[in-house]
């Protein structure tokens, strides 16, 4: 197929000033005003004999080429990130179809070293090697379980799920092949501005929609949207982090575009730089902490990079770094986002579900295989079974770096050619250090290149500590961008005919690929892999949702054998199951399958609990007895999930028991206790409790010592209400520890006796003590009590004359101030237990009980 010829190079002598924009002049060649590469009146031959040899070199291999080019090629990137970053099948069809498009039509022109195209050529193939026989290698314990145990139907290859693999690797091969070809298309300077405009607006583009969708002022309805497995979404892509990503990299986009477009006096400047805005609000409203570590370090960078001489447009840029960093350093100090970057971060990274565990844990899995990996798109069905991580409400579903996922899915065998290739695109950016006197347009192109390859790091630095590139979409910029840093002089020899045709073919290979995801997404899932077992399962779930489970069924049973290792297929099919009236044994081998592939996640298990609830609610126990197994912090509590499971007892009386039979723990025995209405049970449950740790007096103390003083005082109040009272009294009155906590029962338990010596004997020890207050001795009474006359509401001068009183020994006279003042609203609270105290002086225990009960209560 014959390309649309580019014009050679003694056609094109001049570039316009805005990319694509042509002033016909004598000759047909473009004239321009301000035109960067005309002559300079002035030391022009100067200027030329000034230019490095480096310089003379890039512009040697410089090919040529239209700048229209340059937005198609871009566009591949932009849509593929608008159609939601690839996460759909419909998206990965058609990004498929469009890089294809673009891999035919538009062949390679320069030819990869031998170094870059090994790296390449190795990071391609070596994950095909987890097809190899499984009998060639030893059998892991857990997958000798799934299958011998469990019944499952594993691949016989190396990695457990051979289709979920080789489809993974389908879209690894697409990433490398559109790698392969914007490293060796070879493109011309306008291509390159053309490229990095469309990257910038195009990325404030994305940034805006983002902000609008986020909003909710006009939502995006085929972005990929899941809070159950993803969080709450923000932006095209699934992780919201890759939003903010992409914001930092467009917010120096902005900026080196802005800056190329004012030395080449183009208006596009100021767009350019108000295109800045969109990426940096959406830093804000996603409270990313990494964006913003990204932008900071990418603009630093940037402006390191550039000539920073005297000049209007440095100066601004400088300026509006400065007023960026301050306005991050607001945001930092108040806010969402503050939070986030408090010292939490390092809380929650060092912790045991932090990044750094996972990290370690990972880690620990590729030491059972690591040269070759588990496979491609295997690590979320691998991961649980060497993992001893909590995922008590959340699942781990990538190791929180895209090297880490290429070393546990592709093994070194991928990593290491992958990391060679990576090393030598470093290594083939710059010229990063030179002499200032070159040629204005190699200038500008360097820049541009520079700027590039600075975006491209930023996306490979997060990659370290986030999986962004695993992404469809942004792997695709990630490659555009590789290949617009590329130094023209590192591609020293033009592409053959062997190569032009060998990346025709890729691409007309890629065109049935992009045509198969197009078909999954039109419901005909005859691929392999994870996508189709996807769509079947969402078939399934719509049929038994309108009311036909039998024929969701099947389909369900189509999922697994496309994904053997997904849990929520069997958990989704047992319920199937329950529904259809099937043996509930089968379903409960299912839930019992779904339980076995996810030994982590212990949401799983409760829900399969309430699902139970109407149909064995018997059965409901076992989903929920491993639920406290595995999150037995979740369990206790006013909002514990045991509570949950008691509120469901009382429709389903039958669960008494069992669920007593859960309460392992006393917190979670005290929590039964709460719920129990009958006193013969109580009786029970409560010797229980006390013998939980050895029967007899110190069993129970250490049995009720597990139990908070807010815990217990409310066991002694069932106990009284509900249990032997005069067991309770005599524990209390013999045992100190939990008087403690009891000594209300004790005292109302005497007062209901008419023992009210005893009462307020029990009860004044524990009352807070009374403020002292200053001596009133020496002040005058009848004067104290004409003030209080004429305003009978001043509590100051009533207690006043109530602590003057109290001074000289007049009791009466105290009580009868204190009778006056306590009625009111806003009297001290200790008035009340002054008053009791005055009449157990006075020995009227009965009146002296009565306020030290209303202090009590009111305590």
């Amino acid at each position: 197929m014959k390309e649309a010829t580019d014009p050679p190079a003694e056609a094109v002598k001049r570039h316009p000033v805005l990319v694509g924009e042509d002033a016909p002049g004598p000759a047909g060649s473009p004239l321009l005003v301000a035109d960067e590469t005309m002559p300079e009146p002035v030391a022009a031959n100067e200027t030329d004999a000034e230019e490095d040899s480096a310089s003379s070199s890039d512009r040697s291999y410089e090919v040529e080429g239209p700048a229209w080019k340059g937005y198609v090629f871009a566009s591949v990137p932009i849509l593929a990130c608008l159609a939601g970053g690839g996460k759909e099948a419909w998206a990965k069809g058609l990004i498929t179809l469009m890089a294809a498009v673009v891999m035919i039509l538009f062949a390679p022109k320069r030819r990869l070293p031998s170094l870059a195209l090994a790296g390449l050529l190795c990071a391609l193939l070596a994950p095909l090697l987890v097809f190899l026989p499984q009998s060639w290698f030893p059998v892991d314990a857990w997958r000798a379980t799934m299958v011998q145990d469990w019944g499952m139907q594993l691949s016989k290859t190396l990695t457990p799920q051979a289709g979920v693999a080789l489809e993974a690797w389908f879209l690894f091969a697409a990433c490398c092949l559109w790698l392969g070809w914007c490293l060796t298309r070879g493109f011309s300077e306008v291509q390159r501005r053309a490229m990095m405009l469309t990257l910038t607006f195009g990325g404030a583009g994305l940034c805006l929609m983002s902000i609008v969708d986020g909003m909710g002022w006009l939502p995006v309805p085929w972005w990929p949207r899941n809070v159950q497995e993803w969080g709450e979404p923000f932006g095209p892509f699934a992780n919201r982090n890759h939003t903010s990503t992409l914001a930092a990299m467009t917010c120096v986009l902005c900026a080196a575009s802005a800056y190329d477009a004012h030395k080449r006096k183009s208006l596009l400047w100021m767009p350019a730089l108000l295109g800045m805005v969109p990426p940096t609000a959406c830093l804000y409203v996603n409270s990313s902490r990494a964006g913003l570590v990204l932008v900071f370090l990418g603009l630093t960078t940037w402006l390191g990079t550039i000539a920073m001489r005297r000049g209007f447009f440095q100066k601004m840029a400088v300026s509006t770094s400065l007023v960026f960093i301050i306005a991050a350093l607001l945001v930092m100090s108040g806010g969402n986002l503050s939070k986030r970057l408090s010292t939490r971060g390092l809380e929650d990274f060092t912790s045991d579900h932090g990044r750094g565990s996972v990290y370690a844990e990972s880690l620990r899995m590729t030491l059972h295989s690591p040269w070759i990996g588990v496979g491609m798109g295997n690590f979320d069905a691998v991961f649980p079974q060497y993992a001893h991580l909590p995922a008590t409400r959340f699942r781990y579903l990538h190791p929180e770096s895209d090297m880490l996922w290429l070393l546990t899915e592709g093994g070194l065998l991928t990593l290491l050619p992958g990391a060679l290739l990576v090393f030598w695109i470093a290594i083939s950016t710059g010229p990063w250090f030179g002499k200032k006197k070159k040629r204005k347009s190699g200038m500008q192109d360097r820049r541009l290149r520079n700027a590039a390859a600075i975006v491209f790091g930023l996306g490979a630095v997060h990659g370290m500590g986030d999986v962004p590139n695993h992404g469809y979409a942004f792997a695709l910029v990630m490659a555009l961008l590789a290949g617009i840093a590329i130094r023209p002089r590192r591609l020293q020899e033009a592409a053959g005919p062997v190569e032009r045709t060998a990346f025709r073919v890729c691409g007309v290979l890629l065109l049935p690929l992009g045509a198969a995801w197009m078909a999954v997404a039109l419901g005909h899932p005859f691929l392999p892999g994870k996508s189709a077992a996807e769509a079947l399962r969402n078939r399934a779930i719509k049929l038994a949702d309108s009311g036909s489970p039998a024929g969701a069924l099947p389909l369900m049973d189509q999922a697994i054998e496309k994904a053997p290792m997904d849990f929520r297929y069997y958990y989704e099919r047992a319920c199937l199951r329950l529904k259809l009236g099937q043996p509930k044994e089968k379903a409960l081998e299912d839930f019992s399958r779904s339980r076995a592939l996810e030994p982590l996640y212990a949401m799983l298990c409760y829900t399969e609990g309430v699902f139970w609830l109407g149909y064995d609610p018997q059965l409901a126990v076992v989903g929920w007895r491993e639920f406290l197994n595995r999150a037995p912090d979740m369990g206790p509590g006013e909002f514990g999930y045991y509570r949950q499971m008691l509120g469901y007892s009382y429709h389903y009386p039958v669960l008494r028991g069992p669920l007593w039979s859960l309460a392992t723990k006393s917190d979670l025995k005290f929590e039964f206790l709460r719920t129990v209405q009958d006193k013969a049970e109580f009786q029970s449950c409560l010797q229980s409790l006390l013998n939980e740790h050895a029967p007899g007096e110190k069993g129970a103390q250490q049995g009720l010592k597990l139990l908070n003083p807010v815990q217990r005082e409310n066991l002694f109040t069932l106990w009284y209400q509900l249990g032997d009272q005069k067991a309770l009294i005599s524990a209390l009155e013999s045992n100190a520890a939990w008087r403690d906590d009891g000594w209300r029962i004790l005292a109302e338990h005497y007062a209901r006796n008419a023992e009210f010596q005893r009462a307020c004997q029990t009860t004044l020890p524990y009352l807070t003590p009374v403020p002292r207050a200053s001596s009133n001795a020496n002040m005058d009474i009848p004067s104290l009590e004409r003030a209080l006359v004429y305003d009978p509401t001043d509590i100051r001068r009533a207690t006043d004359l109530f602590q003057a009183q109290k001074a000289h020994g007049d009791t009466d006279g105290a009580i009868r101030t204190l009778k006056r003042v306590v009625p009111q609203p806003n009297a001290p609270l200790y008035l009340r237990q002054e008053l009791g105290a005055l009449y157990v002086t006075k020995q009227d225990y009965r009146r002296a009980w009565e306020n030290l009960r209303e202090a009590m209560q009111k305590r």
